[in-house]
């Protein structure tokens, strides 16, 4: 009789013992189901994504049920993300440019707001966050540009006049400087004798060259023993 109570107590204790242990892994399971569940719905940035990715530049983006701002925490390495870029505006559709970031680079990023931070695993994070990532392009060499040069075309000698020479005046060999006029053997008229006394005037004395022209016997612009002699032969 005894024995048959003993076994009995020892099934009822048995029986406890596992509906205990049961209940006490359901909590524990639940409680940490509940605490994974909070921490993913706590993320309210949605569709994180980089975008418009240049050699310096690059967009983030996402989206927010509820009108929010936030900003990006990013950096070259994924435990030291120094650099921030605040929105401008709030919304529930977020772009926020980064810009002067270096070609051809890693660039880790993490989306914030408020105290919430969001990383690569769709979560928040405080300490171990995993970010995420994008590559900066490389900066396209540029075209080598062709200059050229057009041939300057030889430019013509021009001949100079030997010095005292009058510009457009016949040269010494055709004329008779004053110098070395010669005088006719004969008498002069009134009017040869006018020629014979402004020997020397020429065309360069243009305020009043038009009132000695008319001694000018060979029309060459200048005066000289030569008209003399031709306004004698002429019988002027």
């Amino acid at each position: 009789m005894h024995l048959t109570s003993f076994k009995k107590s020892l099934k009822i204790v048995g029986i406890i013992t596992v509906l205990a242990a049961a209940l006490g892994a359901t909590i524990i399971g639940g409680s940490r189901a509940a605490q994974q569940f909070a921490k993913a719905s706590t993320c309210p940035a949605q569709k994180i994504a980089s975008a418009q990715v240049g050699a310096n530049s690059a967009v983030v983006a996402w989206e927010t049920t509820d009108v929010s701002q936030g900003r990006v925490e990013y950096g070259t390495a994924p435990t030291s993300l120094n650099f921030t870029a605040p929105e401008a505006t709030s919304g529930k559709i977020h772009n926020v440019p980064l810009t002067l970031l270096t070609p051809n680079t890693v660039y880790y990023y993490l989306v914030a707001i408020g105290d919430n931070k969001c990383d690569s695993s769709g979560q928040t994070c405080t300490d171990n966050c995993v970010p995420y990532s994008f590559t900066t392009g490389a900066i396209s060499p540029q075209p080598e540009l062709v200059t050229t040069t057009t041939p300057t075309p030889p430019v013509s000698p021009t001949l100079i006049p030997p010095v005292g020479t009058p510009t457009g005046v016949a040269t010494p060999s055709s004329m008779i400087s004053p110098s070395s006029s010669v005088s006719p053997t004969g008498g002069l008229s009134s009017f040869c004798a006018l020629v014979q006394a402004n020997i020397g005037r020429s065309s360069k004395e243009t305020s009043v060259w038009s009132t000695f022209k008319q001694y000018d016997i060979d029309g060459n612009g200048i005066i000289n023993g030569l008209d003399v002699i031709k306004c004698q032969q002429s019988g002027k």
